[in-house]
């Protein structure tokens, strides 16, 4: 293949694309088949193939391509019999004319495990000496996480892998419906080129395999909205410490997500979560409320097995929930059980409180200083240490001394007494 180029313009999706698919009524457990699965957002993919016949003859064969969006994902592993998400709206044409295709289910070629894939063929004549354009269009489901927050695109490179040599020169390019950020992309393959709303990849001499399979995570368009009207909010109305509030809270749902702490969108979300938190604290003192969102800030950045002194700042702001919000302190504590691992809070703060008491207690028994009597050792080994002992004997000097005195004061007396 002398090149390959692939465009995935990404967007909100229509009614009429929620009608065009056809779910799986049992996928993730669903019963309900009227339950949109894949329904937020969708991308528009083109894809041109430019395939060059290097021999003295022409060449006819079948050209096959995957109509799933990807062969394997994590929520596939947990339905092993799922339909999987199939690409929509599939169009063909060689060199600029629209060809007629047929569809096939064949196994998948990640293992007999997994769910069969659905393929399109289509007949293709490629002349010697020639280039031929093979153009495919398709619109796929951008596959939403249990999160609630991200959303994830896949495009299969390695069924290239069945043509002649190595990919001559391969590019990727995506289309986000907001700017391409650390804020907006979670996660995506390394080396990708940032400009506006644009991403794009170059790889030269690729030879596909499944590692080299695209997928890229984003935010998903709607969550984005949110946070781009609490910001607008915040900017309209810089001392309404409700709208500062709406934003802190926007930012702890992108970062934690609904059952987990999200590590990409977390990173860029976290700091600027505390900030917004802090601008509330200023706006509405005493108001619990701003304290639960920093505890849950603080605790989104925790590090695994933290410190002490790691811990002290969330612990602070969870104290002063309880206080002021109680009704929130229950989130917390069950974040934190869910976060760290730790069964109970109530008990792990039992035994942390416990153990900071037995730190502050004096202690009754005595401390035996290491220098409170001298070594049994020589005369001169005392002299000639400048520690320990050697100290213990130079406190006794003057203290007998002293007593000599008043013993020879004492007696002048009682002689002076009996003169008289």
């Amino acid at each position: 293949m002398a090149s390959e180029m692939v465009i995935l313009n990404v967007r909100q999706a229509t009614e009429w694309d929620r009608a065009a698919v056809i779910h799986n009524s049992m996928a993730y457990d669903l019963e309900n088949p009227l339950i949109p699965i894949w329904q937020q957002s969708v991308a528009e993919v083109t894809a041109d193939f430019t395939m060059a016949n290097p021999t003295r003859e022409a060449v006819s064969m079948t050209v096959w391509f995957p109509l799933a969006s990807a062969l394997e994902t994590d929520e596939w592993e947990a339905h092993i019999g799922e339909v999987v998400p199939r690409i929509e709206d599939f169009q063909v044409a060689v060199d600029g004319r629209p060809l007629a295709y047929s569809t096939l289910e064949l196994p998948n070629p990640q293992g007999e495990d997994k769910p069969p894939l659905p393929w399109a063929n289509f007949p293709v004549t490629f002349p010697a000496g020639q280039e031929v354009l093979i153009q495919v269009s398709y619109v796929i489901w951008a596959q939403p996480d249990i999160s609630g927050v991200g959303m994830t695109l896949h495009y299969i490179f390695q069924t290239g892998a069945g043509w002649a040599g190595p990919i001559g020169q391969a590019e990727l390019v995506v289309n986000l419906p907001y700017l391409a950020s650390a804020e907006t992309i979670g996660a995506m393959p390394d080396g990708g080129q940032v400009d506006g709303y644009q991403v794009r990849w170059t790889w030269e001499d690729l030879e596909p395999s499944p590692q080299d399979d695209f997928s890229i995570w984003l935010i998903r368009q709607e969550r984005w909205e949110e946070l781009e009207a609490a910001r607008i909010r915040v900017s309209n109305w810089p001392d309404d410490g409700e709208a500062w509030l709406d934003l802190a809270d926007t930012y702890r749902r992108l970062i934690l997500g609904k059952y987990q702490i999200l590590p990409g969108f977390g990173e860029a979300f976290q700091p600027l979560g505390v900030q917004a938190a802090q601008e509330v604290l200023r706006l509405l003192p005493g108001d619990g409320r701003p304290h639960y969102e920093l505890a849950m800030f603080y605790l989104s950045a925790l590090p695994q097995n933290p410190s002490p002194e790691e811990l002290q700042p969330f612990l602070d702001e969870l104290h002063i929930v309880e206080e002021l919000a109680p009704s929130y302190a229950g989130d917390v504590h069950d974040w934190f059980e869910f976060l760290t691992g730790i069964d109970s809070w109530t008990d792990y703060w039992g035994t942390q409180t416990a153990t900071a008491a037995r730190l502050q207690t004096p202690s009754m028994t005595p401390i035996v200083s290491a220098t409170s009597q001298p070594p049994a050792t020589s005369t001169a080994r005392q002299t000639g240490n400048t520690t320990g002992g050697g100290q213990g004997l130079i406190l006794i000097v003057p203290v007998a001394a002293i007593c000599l005195v008043i013993a020879g004061y004492l007696i002048l007396k009682r002689r002076r007494v009996g003169a008289s």
